[in-house]
């Protein structure tokens, strides 16, 4: 299914039904079935149901040629969220989809229950390290997104309840735990894993299922 952009972009989603689905965003340089799909994560939610979307420039959704701020991605997806018709979601994020999942938050509030933000701290988006994870990838996203992303945070108070979680050998989210716990929020260390490795994390899905249903 394709949900259309207010700039006409095509952005593609797919819903499962449920009583609290959960949305997934994913990184950059990545997409909905590498980073949802292949590593469990759907089938882990099992009935509570499901929105997975693809960010533009991503997967199957139009690599537009700008509209890549965080605050314009999560417009796109509040568009996918409407379209599908579905009641109010809980995010799951990684990376990237991290800063849309909190603009999205910011956004339409009455949209998002909880947020879990795997792979991201306090830093500020790095040009050179979203090169990096775009050749690690072998990703062909548009310069455009990386100009639309560089330079952009996770600002002010979470949005909504929100836990993080990031390996010990991850040094693009080096400061996540810190900045957990400046702002009074739970941290799940996910063992020695990098950036690359870490979303497929089992002690990444227990702790973020143990804290969307508490």
């Amino acid at each position: 299914m394709f949900a259309t952009a207010a700039d006409g972009a095509k952005i593609w989603y797919e819903c499962a039904p449920g009583p609290r689905p959960v949305l997934f965003l994913h990184g950059f340089a990545s997409e909905h079935e590498a980073t949802w799909e292949r590593t469990g994560w759907v089938r882990a939610v099992g009935e509570r149901g499901h929105v997975l979307v693809d960010l533009r420039g991503h997967g199957n959704s139009e690599r537009a040629s700008s509209g890549y701020a965080p605050d314009a991605l999560a417009r796109d997806v509040l568009c996918a969220l409407e379209a599908a018709e579905v009641p109010p979601v809980d995010v799951v994020t990684y990376s990237m989809g991290g800063l849309v999942g909190w603009a999205l938050a910011r956004l339409a509030p009455g949209r998002v229950g909880r947020l879990v933000l795997g792979g991201i701290g306090g830093s500020r988006a790095a040009r050179e390290n979203m090169l990096r994870v775009r050749e690690a990838l072998s990703g062909d996203q548009p310069d455009a997104c990386i100009d639309g992303v560089a330079g952009h945070g996770l600002e002010g108070e979470p949005p909504a309840p929100a836990l993080f979680a990031a390996g010990e050998l991850d040094e693009i989210a080096h400061d996540a735990e810190s900045f957990a716990g400046e702002l009074g929020a739970p941290f799940v260390s996910l063992g020695r894993r990098n950036h690359l490795n870490a979303v497929s994390s089992r002690r990444f899905k227990d702790a973020a299922l143990e804290f969307l249903a508490s």
